[in-house]
């Protein structure tokens, strides 16, 4: 995953989605925006996009999604791999336990620390390690030798590599074993026979997408050929000779189990980047959390998955892109999807926002001045580039239940029901693109 949001990462998205009482209140903003956009009708747009089997869609996946992974009974997340916020606690507490058990000798925490109070000081008010590696890789690549907070070139390397095994750590997981929205998605690509294949593009590193395509089962593609040990194949990619069957995942920040490799081969050292059935050793391929990952986009193999998010908006045919779990705080990443819509009028992309259209300032400046980018967000949207709240009593009923509700909104005993859309969350999502393939009855698919 990618860990960042200022990529919704794992990547890890760098922002934690709110909790719904918090989105409530977050709509008193919204107060003076026209009422002008029909919430159902939002939902029938989508769902026509995604039933389409002549059209070209892809799926941008962020790092919130992994949040949207739910408990048997639906009713909350169970984090399964964290937010940038949480993951930034989460490191904090492991290298803490990381000095307990090595003694008196190591000062993880301590250089941490030091880290933590020099992001403050440069106007921060919470610095995330995505903050803090930014912090970390700037200091350890200076010149000289001198000590700089307390820290050497070796410590700030050494803690380097301990915030990075740290993080592999936390996007290490595993679907858990009952339906859910990662479940829901591959039912969705294997219920359509289409004539181009779904592309599924995500900073995150994770195998949650793999786990569930296995499952089902549903063949896809990342980039990689071979069998006993897969290697990263630049030529398949660009020849693109896959069947349409075969989904296209590509991985924009690398994934945990992709590897740096070097072998020797008929007497001349080979360096290739190939894909483990383990946890990637020393040699991870990934873009871990740090204002340097714009650079490290513009390497092999990240530089040939961006390629393929560009290659996907080529053509005078109208492609559909989707996105979930990403909150546009990634300049690498909008560049790409803003240069797509710009050059080809005829795509469209449709934005799921887990919270408030006031928490989304960024994406609703671009869709604001961008016909082809639709925002859907909890309490409002950028439709055609007018920016609104959805008009009360257009949840469509039983129809679009339980993505789309209402809650009431309002001061003292002056309330009114407004229309709330819950699409940009993966669960609820998951359970849109289900009915979209018959329904939930496809445990039976799964083959775990």
């Amino acid at each position: 995953m990618s860990v960042n949001e200022k990529s919704n990462t794992t990547s890890v998205s760098p922002e934690a989605p709110a909790p719904v009482a918090a989105v409530v209140t977050s709509t008193q903003p919204l107060l003076n925006l026209p009422v002008i956009h029909d919430a159902a009708q939002q939902a029938r747009n989508l769902r026509q996009v995604l039933q389409d089997d002549k059209q070209r869609i892809g799926c941008f996946v962020g790092a919130g999604c992994p949040l949207g992974v739910y408990d048997a009974a639906g009713e909350k997340s169970i984090t399964l791999i964290p937010a940038i916020v949480e993951l930034t606690a989460r490191i904090t507490a492991g290298l803490s336990n990381s000095d307990q058990e090595a003694g008196s000798k190591s000062k993880y925490k301590e250089h941490w620390d030091a880290l933590c109070a020099e992001c403050k000081e440069d106007g921060n008010k919470e610095p995330t390690v995505e903050d803090i590696l930014t912090e970390l890789r700037t200091l350890a690549s200076r010149r000289g030798n001198a000590s700089v907070l307390g820290m050497t070139k070796t410590e700030l390397n050494n803690l380097d590599e301990k915030i990075c095994t740290l993080i592999a750590g936390e996007v290490r997981k595993t679907l858990p074993e009952y339906r859910n929205a990662y479940n829901r998605f591959a039912s969705w690509i294997g219920g359509v026979n289409r004539g181009s294949p779904v592309e599924i593009f995500t900073p995150n590193y994770d195998v949650l997408f793999e786990q569930a395509f296995e499952q089902h089962p549903i063949p896809h593609f990342d980039g990689f050929v071979g069998s006993h040990k897969p290697w990263f194949d630049l030529a398949s990619i660009e020849h693109d000779a896959i069947p349409p069957r075969w989904t296209r995942l590509w991985k924009l920040h690398g994934s945990i189990n992709w590897e740096k490799n070097e072998e020797t081969v008929n007497g001349s050292k080979i360096s290739r980047v190939v894909r483990v059935t383990r946890e990637a050793a020393d040699g991870k391929v990934m873009i871990y959390p740090s204002h340097l990952k714009y650079d490290q986009s513009r390497r092999m193999p990240y530089l040939a998955m961006l390629d393929r998010l560009r290659a996907f908006f080529h053509g005078k045919d109208a492609p559909r892109l989707v996105v979930c779990g990403y909150s546009f705080l990634d300049d690498h990443l909008n560049e790409v999807l803003l240069d797509g819509l710009r050059g080809n009028r005829n795509a469209q992309c449709f934005a799921l926002m887990y919270s408030g259209i006031d928490q989304h300032k960024r994406v609703v400046e671009y869709a604001r001045k961008q016909s082809n980018l639709t925002v859907l967000a909890w309490d409002g949207a950028v439709v055609g580039t007018r920016l609104g709240r959805y008009r009360p009593g257009t949840t469509g009923g039983s129809e679009h239940q339980p993505w789309l509700t209402e809650v009431e909104v309002g001061d003292g005993e002056v309330k009114e029901l407004q229309p709330r859309s819950r699409l940009g969350d993966f669960h609820y999502f998951g359970l849109f693109l289900e009915q979209l393939c018959g329904g939930g009855n496809a445990d039976a698919q799964l083959t775990y």
